[in-house]
């Protein structure tokens, strides 16, 4: 018994001991249980009827098997301890002493939850699931707004300052610092689709898609780089129509045409598409130096780059493949690749084909614009809207050196204060997506044309990528480019709304 006694006091578990005859046991009990049930710890022994109280009965039944020699083996107790928490299980032993029952030690133990614990484990977790990925979109969301912000005050900075400096040697310098500017851009918008990725908060939108429309696309706008590395792109294509989301199944084929012609030095490129039974596989053919069969698999992986070990930002960053891999998972799509060293590498892209029945959107392509026959912006008055103030006075200062006039705001009270001063209504609105408050570039569109009762022209500016506002902006016809941007893609979009317009 005194060896019970002293591992009762010493257990960090709540343990106590019932000392016989058992209707009118002595109970001896250590601090852990006094805390669990909410008793004050009491020197020596005590009643157990009266401590106990009215769980007694449940307490002696439960022991009881063990006084009368019933059993030797362990039994089960369980305590109701203070408050909501659950039920406290404990084992009892007995003590004997010349083959007879004298007592019970018992002892917590780490019972497992049952099927209402387990239950209500799970809706908590589930809840709290839900909280984080809330919060983590809202973080993402800010992040790639504002991160991206400065970047972009700092490009449009960059782009006037080289129209007022004509020496050789700062023109140099300028140009320098907007490749550094490229590779922050570059890796930042890199890192927020890896991020926003693995957040699960991209949901596809699944739709039929003319597969050989959309890869003839790509091919013309990767033709130029091509060309540039003195690289032949070639094409085989031929009808065909899936289902996917368009907009995240073009950014897996650019990657993967991206790093196609990063990786490759001589030779060109051959993106194919082909039918076999009920599903499409599409190939992006380079005549690269090749991958070593042990790195086939870690090329997917997060920075991993192959002949770079100095980490030149300008051959690449290590994370389109990574990008590849967390969307082909979200499509379901199966991607391979296949190498030969010195020979080059052929990575390939199956999806199932749509039903007969699907038919494809029209086109919401615009056909590029070539920037040697491109008219002046001069007489362009343009309704620049942004709330981030660097940003604004970059929008403004460039589109100025071009020869359009501003009428700058940055909310929807400016909007309409500026234009009061202007005699005609803007050839163009240019806003950012996100505004203070509640309204959104969206709403800045909607009210300057019923203001002048006609659809003005309009391009909206973000951050952000969501598949929500590309579609709020096609439903307005609007056009839609993601900071940080060049400015040389929205003279591109404003040359062509000013050749419209004057058709």
């Amino acid at each position: 018994m005194e060896n019970a006694l002293r591992v009762c006091r010493a257990a960090a578990l709540p343990a106590f001991v019932l000392s016989g005859p058992p209707h009118a046991a002595t109970l001896f009990t250590n601090d852990a249980l006094c805390a669990l049930l909410g008793k004050e710890p009491a020197a020596g022994g005590q009643p157990a009827p009266i401590w106990f109280g009215a769980v007694w009965p449940a307490v002696l039944g439960a022991v009881d098997p063990l006084f009368s020699g019933d059993t030797e083996e362990p039994v089960g107790i369980e305590l109701l301890p203070v408050g909501d928490a659950d039920p406290a299980t404990f084992q009892g032993v007995p003590l004997t002493q010349d083959g007879q029952t004298v007592g019970v030690l018992a002892l917590a133990t780490q019972a497992a939850p049952d099927d209402r614990v387990v239950a209500r484990m799970e809706r908590e977790m589930r809840a709290e699931i839900e909280r984080t990925t809330a919060a983590r979109s809202r973080f993402l969301a800010s992040a790639s707004h504002d991160l991206r912000q400065p970047f972009q005050a700092m490009r449009l900075f960059l782009d006037a300052l080289c129209s007022q400096i004509s020496d050789e040697k700062a023109l140099s310098t300028a140009e320098m610092l907007g490749n550094a500017m490229t590779a922050g851009e570059r890796l930042l918008n890199a890192l927020l689709d890896i991020s926003t990725l693995d957040a699960g908060t991209v949901t596809p939108d699944p739709q039929p898609v003319a597969l050989d429309e959309l890869l003839g696309q790509l091919v013309e706008e990767f033709r130029p780089q091509s060309e540039e590395k003195g690289l032949r792109l070639r094409a085989r294509l031929c009808p065909g129509t899936v289902e996917t989301d368009p907009v995240l199944f073009g950014r897996v084929m650019r990657n993967l045409l991206t790093n196609a012609i990063r990786y490759t030095r001589h030779g060109g490129l051959l993106l194919a598409m082909r039918r076999r039974g009920n599903r499409w596989r599409i190939d992006v053919w380079d005549t690269g130096f090749g991958i070593p069969e042990e790195q086939l698999t870690a090329i997917f992986d997060e920075f991993h780059q192959l002949q770079n070990p100095n980490r030149d930002p300008t051959r690449g960053l290590g994370l389109g493949l990574a990008i590849v891999r967390r969307l082909a998972e979200l499509l379901g799509l199966q991607v391979e690749v296949r190498s030969r060293i010195g020979r080059g590498t052929v990575f390939s892209v199956s999806l199932e084909a749509a039903s007969p029945l699907a038919e494809p959107p029209p086109s919401l392509a615009t056909p590029p614009s070539s920037s040697a026959a491109a008219p002046p912006l001069t007489g362009m008055t343009v309704l620049a809207v942004d709330d981030e103030a660097m940003v604004l006075t970059g929008l403004q200062m460039i589109l100025e050196s071009w020869g359009c006039t501003v009428a700058a705001a940055s909310d929807m009270r400016e909007v309409f204060a500026v234009l009061d001063g202007l005699p005609d209504a803007p050839s163009v609105i240019l806003t950012d997506l996100r505004l203070p408050g509640k309204v959104s570039g969206f709403d800045v569109i909607d009210r300057v044309r019923r203001l002048y009762g006609r659809e003005i022209p309009a391009v909206v500016l973000s951050g952000e990528t969501a598949q929500s506002a590309l579609l709020e902006g096609q439903r307005r016809g609007c056009s839609f480019l993601h900071k940080p941007l060049h400015p040389g893609d929205l003279r591109q979009v404003l040359e062509r709304l000013h050749g419209d317009d004057g058709e």
